[in-house]
């Protein structure tokens, strides 16, 4: 995958650099040299740096299509694309600033705003995936359900790592330092081949292990992983795997109670919501965990389960002032995707931008979209 990426980032460049740049040309018998360095007066324009622009994109476009016609899933697409952008356009601007005699103001001034992709592409790529944030959210709850004191549950969303670094063991250390009553893992814990699981299977025990909560650890299985692979990474650990099942726990002087579903709103994962929903008592705390939000769609309006809280999107990765993520792989609003406490027809969702970032061929970046680890205050 790394030499395909060289070699596609390689054949864009060369593209745009035979596009930007002016060639020898002939002019009756003789041939004129109107290259940059060795022709002073042949000009670099805005004109020709957009030119040059719309051939690389549509030669970029086309490269797209015959990769993705062999075999390059998406993400591997969308890896070609951002080196395009950080890689690619600046070395561009920098050949135009290289030419700054023969380029006029404007196209100088295209190629400085150009060239800002670089520090927005090691800020996405070596910064912002490590920012670790706490968040925090207040989940007020009817009166007959309070309690004497707060419940705090912790939630640890797409871990998603392929090596146990520092990093996780850093996020845990940091969510375990404030002693959640309940923590809550919504899928997606390690990306990666079957010979990278079995390397990296003790590893990742000894990191779930150590989390702990009076209320007890639970985790529902995400796209990385099936029901059957879960319950063997978790084997022997303090973590409970929840596929369509439902627990009731005491904290302090309330009940809460957890349903886990699979990752898919099958009809044996609705079944379990509508189960949940439907249970005799007002006084006790429901909570539905689930990798995919969209199994919000699966809770009736004004839903009897007090808080639904998912991940899977990890907030798009990336997204763009007054925009949001341009990407979330799910059929919840964009802005639900993006991360945070919300409220659908009375259904009252939380969804985790993550800890990890997506693997495999997958550019492994986040802009303004920093990871997470949560705590959600029950009151």
């Amino acid at each position: 995958m790394g030499l395909l990426l060289i070699l596609s980032a390689a054949a864009d460049a060369a593209v745009a650099w035979f596009a930007l740049i002016p060639r020898r040309r002939a002019v009756g018998n003789a041939t004129v040299c109107v290259n940059a360095i060795s022709y002073p007066t042949a000009p670099l324009t805005l004109r020709r740096m957009v030119t040059a622009a719309l051939v690389t994109t549509t030669f970029v476009a086309v490269k797209c299509f015959v990769l993705a016609a062999a075999g390059l899933e998406f993400f591997g697409l969308i890896h070609t694309l951002y080196l395009d952008c950080v890689v690619v356009a600046p070395l561009m601007g920098l050949s135009v600033l290289f030419r700054a005699r023969q380029a006029t103001l404007a196209a100088r001034i295209a190629a400085v705003l150009v060239l800002t992709m670089i520090p927005v592409g090691v800020h996405a790529s070596f910064i912002e995936p490590f920012r670790l944030q706490t968040e925090r959210a207040d989940i007020p709850l009817a009166m007959q359900r309070g309690g004497r004191e707060p419940i705090v549950i912790g939630v640890l969303s797409d871990i998603q790592t392929d090596r146990v670094s520092q990093y996780e063991r850093g996020a845990i250390d940091r969510m375990m330092a404030s002693r959640p009553d309940i923590l809550l893992l919504p899928g997606d814990l390690f990306e990666g081949t079957d010979a990278e699981l079995e390397r990296e299977l003790p590893a990742i025990r000894e990191l779930v292990n150590r989390l702990r909560a009076p209320g007890g650890v639970y985790f529902v299985p995400g796209n990385c992983e099936s029901p059957e692979q879960a319950a063997d990474i978790l084997r022997e650990t303090g973590v409970r795997l929840l596929v369509n099942q439902i627990v009731r726990v005491n904290v302090r002087d309330r009940a809460v109670t957890i349903a886990g579903v699979e990752l898919k709103p099958t009809p044996a994962a609705k079944r379990t919501i509508a189960e949940l929903e439907s249970a005799p008592g007002h006084d006790d705390v429901r909570i539905l965990v689930s990798h995919l939000p969209d199994h919000v769609y699966s809770m009736s309006a004004n839903s009897r389960i007090d808080l639904l809280v998912a991940g899977h999107t990890h907030g798009g990765q990336v997204q763009l002032p007054w925009f949001g993520p341009p990407i979330i792989f799910s059929t919840v609003p964009r802005h639900v995707g993006a991360g945070g406490l919300h409220h659908l027809d009375g259904r009252r969702i939380y969804v985790s931008r993550g800890l990890g970032v997506e693997r495999g061929p997958a550019p492994r970046i986040r802009f303004l979209c920093p990871p997470e680890i949560t705590h959600l205050t029950l009151k």
